[in-house]
């Protein structure tokens, strides 16, 4: 059956032109949005319309450029960036199917990909007895064939897309791009951070000893993007420094006094909000400064099998706890957030009162994420893109 889809921006890369022309191939048609230079250089060849407006006029922009043509999909990365947010009720009203792309729910080597919405937007179950139902006609979840996946490539790709930003502003005179900061002040913060990098080993290799040859028992919190939309959008927080906040004053009256906080900062953290130094000054306000210990790199699957328990807002990395049979608590809306995965209790019980996930759940709730929303792939490399733009062809052409 030919579909038409309406694909609306998507990654720093040559994915979507990818996947435009694959569509094409297989007969289907596809149209682009340029919301940017950086949408225009990654474009590719077909049809395409550049949005120069402001946001609020999208969507009654998207109301009439859906009236223009026979659309059947909508697909678009990153469902609650400010100039998609406006396409979710006008596709609903017009009966159109809704395909995101994110970052893969289950890393490395995968992509998500999924009808309406991903994470707090996700259309997933949150009822346990669902996925065990589920597990008698679910796949086991493969292992995922390595991509090559790299920062380098990925970065190159950014610094190309935020250039011809640049290069065309002014025939994008309104767009705003959903991260917070310029690519010159994220980009000296990475670049500062590189320089440190060997040190932040050596240091996270140090705490790994300390707590491993001392037995320390430990929780760990592994940080996220202050851009992110899981903070943004999907969490309680007005940011990571408010989340810090919150788990370093419940961990202080309330956790175990001979337990100590493992804060590990996200790896591309651009180190413009200083939160070792937050995390240290408070923790010294909450006389625990000896019971936190600050990381910015580390193995992270040792930390997690030795640890007593973790705290996340609602990353990934909760999935690999679950993996690694820890205790969990999900303080944000995660896709994983349900009983016998995750303490669905208070964050200050949860120091005392967490017990370790039920595996079986685990299990079927991975082999159904995996086989209904995640595809083998990645946004940045050649061969990571052409793993990526089969699997979402074949998933695309079944979403009927």
């Amino acid at each position: 059956m030919r579909r038409s889809f309406l694909a609306l921006q998507g990654t720093a890369s040559p994915f979507f032109s990818r996947l435009a022309v694959a569509l094409r191939e297989r007969g289907h048609a596809v149209r682009r949005v340029n919301f940017c230079g950086g949408d225009l250089i990654y474009a590719g060849g077909g049809d395409a319309w550049n949005f120069s407006g402001r946001s609020g006029d999208l969507p009654e922009w998207y109301a009439n450029v859906l009236n223009l043509g026979d659309f059947t999909d909508v697909i678009l990365f990153g469902d609650c960036r400010e100039i998609h947010r406006p396409m979710h009720p006008v596709s609903q009203s017009k009966g159109l199917r809704v395909h995101v792309f994110e970052e893969g729910y289950v890393r490395p080597h995968w992509l998500t990909l999924e009808k309406h919405g991903v994470n707090g937007r996700s259309q997933l179950p949150r009822d346990p007895a669902w996925y065990l139902a589920q597990r008698s006609v679910t796949p086991a979840s493969p292992a995922g064939i390595p991509t090559g996946y790299n920062l380098r490539e990925r970065a190159f790709h950014d610094i190309r897309y935020r250039a011809a930003n640049t290069l065309y502003a002014k025939q994008f005179p309104h767009y705003r791009s959903h991260r917070p900061r310029n690519g010159f002040f994220e980009y000296s913060g990475l670049a500062a951070r590189a320089l440190r990098q060997r040190q932040h080993h050596r240091d996270a290799e140090q705490v790994t000893r300390e707590l491993l040859d001392g037995a320390h028992a430990y929780y760990i919190f592994p940080l996220q993007l202050n851009s992110d939309a899981q903070i943004v959008v999907h969490s309680p927080f007005n940011g990571v420094r408010d989340a810090i906040e919150k788990v370093l004053r419940s961990f202080a009256r309330h956790a175990p006094p001979e337990t100590l906080l493992v804060i590990k900062n996200h790896p591309l953290d651009t180190g413009l909000i200083d939160y070792r130094r937050y995390g240290e000054q408070l923790a010294r306000e909450l006389d625990i400064a000896g019971r936190l210990r600050f990381i910015d790199a580390g193995h992270l699957p040792t930390l997690l099998d030795h640890a007593r328990g973790a705290v996340v807002v609602n990353s990934t990395v909760g999935l690999s706890a679950l993996h690694h049979r820890r205790p969990l608590i999900a303080l944000g809306t995660a896709i994983y957030s349900m009983p016998g995965l995750t303490w669905q209790g208070t964050l200050d019980d949860f120091w005392l009162h967490a017990e370790q996930p039920d595996m079986h759940l685990y299990q079927s709730f991975l082999d159904y994420v995996v086989h209904h929303t995640q595809i083998n792939g990645d946004f940045y490399t050649r061969t990571g893109i052409a793993m990526a733009t089969a699997g979402a062809v074949q998933r695309l052409e079944s979403a009927l």
